[in-house]
């Protein structure tokens, strides 16, 4: 896993970025608390699906099993940093929060909690962050948590992966590791879900260019195949810290959302694109419980028609917020396919067995403007260029010719 610096935790929803406290920076719209629920349609959505059988991995930093709002429905598979330190109190703030918004969508499905990530409260943090720069061959810690927990989570019959974590600074990179564990899942049937990140909030960037929201492109969100999420506030407008780019695929509530606290018997309210992968992730589980046939791919288009604008992309909040009762009733007319090798023929029009979300190539007529300035200009030269290198050929016959002997040499 690559580094995940103090601009990368500030900018994605990452794992360790969202604020569990507040609103959103320049969030104009007041929340009401379970404000996501009636706008996703759940209550409709639960007298339809409520995710039984399902079991949906968040890897993230951890969770306190034994939270009441979790109320046994969430497990903890192994540590992927190595530790044991599940007795602390800091241990797992963030990853306890995402499985109870998982879990307040899918209220039947099981959540398996793979720690790949640290919180910021944990002591050792800053060592962590700072191996995570150093990249590869660093004694600080494993840099392949998150692919190896992906993969984990694929052998232990998860239906669902979300990943509310990731890396959005300068230099974020491709890791082909992760992408290999996500195309992996994505063949074994398996929906995977992450944030897009919460770098959007270009107003924080100060005049020299340097601030926390650079929206930068991240990774797990930019990987293909993936089902990246973006964050909406009261209204189904982007919420201001939202990331935009091209591979948003929806978006879902983000701003105000009550997620279970890891240091008490209640919740807390939260801000970020973590709760919105978290909420979107609980939909996936929702539908696949349903319609079980449906293969990654086929999931993602469902929740992509049935959002809040299925005909308008927009790269602020994909195909718009995702509607759980909508998908159910879009997914009823899609005969599913089930889970497709990736590579196979139709497997997808891009990477993998889905989209990408890079739209595809569009013809372009010719300029005539720049196409006369070309013959005006261009012709001339070409016939200059031309008439020079016949001179130079010309010039070196007529200088052979002037030195030439009359008669053979003998060697």
């Amino acid at each position: 896993m690559r580094r995940l610096n103090k601009t990368a935790l500030a900018a994605l929803a990452g794992g360790l970025a969202a604020a569990l406290v507040g609103t959103a920076p320049g969030t104009a719209v007041a929340a009401t608390p379970g404000w996501e629920r009636q706008a996703m349609s759940l209550p409709a959505a639960h007298a339809v699906s409520k995710g039984d059988g399902m079991t949906v991995a968040v890897i993230d930093s951890g969770i306190v099993t034994d939270q009441p709002v979790l109320a046994g429905r969430a497990k903890n598979g192994p540590d992927f940093l190595n530790e044991d330190d599940q007795k602390e109190s800091w241990y797992g703030g963030h990853g306890t929060s995402m499985a109870s918004s998982v879990l307040d969508v899918a209220p039947n499905a099981k959540v398996l909690g793979l720690r790949a990530i640290r919180d910021r409260e944990d002591p050792d943090y800053k060592t962590w962050n700072e191996a995570m720069q150093e990249g590869p061959g660093s004694n600080d810690g494993p840099v392949d948590a998150l692919r190896d927990a992906i993969l984990y989570a694929v052998k232990h019959d998860a239906d669902v992966i979300s990943m509310s974590l990731g890396d959005a600074s300068w230099t974020a990179r491709y890791d082909g590791g992760e992408a290999n564990a996500i195309q992996y899942a994505l063949s074994k049937g398996v929906t995977v879900v992450a944030s897009a990140g919460n770098s959007g909030d270009l107003s924080r960037i100060d005049e020299t260019g340097n601030g926390d929201d650079e929206n930068n492109i991240g990774y797990p969100a930019g990987y293909p195949g993936v089902l990246t999420v973006a964050a909406t506030q009261p209204g189904g407008s982007r919420a201001s810290f939202s990331s935009v780019h091209n591979y948003v695929d929806v978006a879902a509530p983000g701003v105000d959302i009550y997620g279970a606290d890891n240091r008490g018997k209640g919740r807390k309210s939260g801000d970020g694109t973590s709760p919105a992968a978290a909420l979107t992730a609980g939909t996936a589980a929702l539908v696949q419980a349903k319609y079980p046939k449906l293969s990654p791919a086929q999931v993602v288009q469902v929740l992509q028609k049935s959002a809040s604008h299925p005909g308008s992309y927009s790269p602020l909040t994909g195909y718009g917020q995702i509607n759980a009762a909508a998908a159910l009733r879009t997914a009823a007319k899609v005969k599913g396919i089930g889970s497709m090798p990736v590579g196979t023929i139709g497997a997808g029009k891009y990477f993998g067995p889905g989209d990408d979300g890079t739209t595809p190539r569009v013809k372009a007529s010719i300029d005539n403007e720049y196409l006369t300035m070309a013959a005006v200009f261009g012709v001339p030269g070409l016939l200059a260029v031309i008439g020079g290198i016949l001179l130079s050929i010309r010039g070196r016959k007529a200088r052979k010719a002037a030195v030439a002997p009359a008669y053979p040499t003998a060697y």
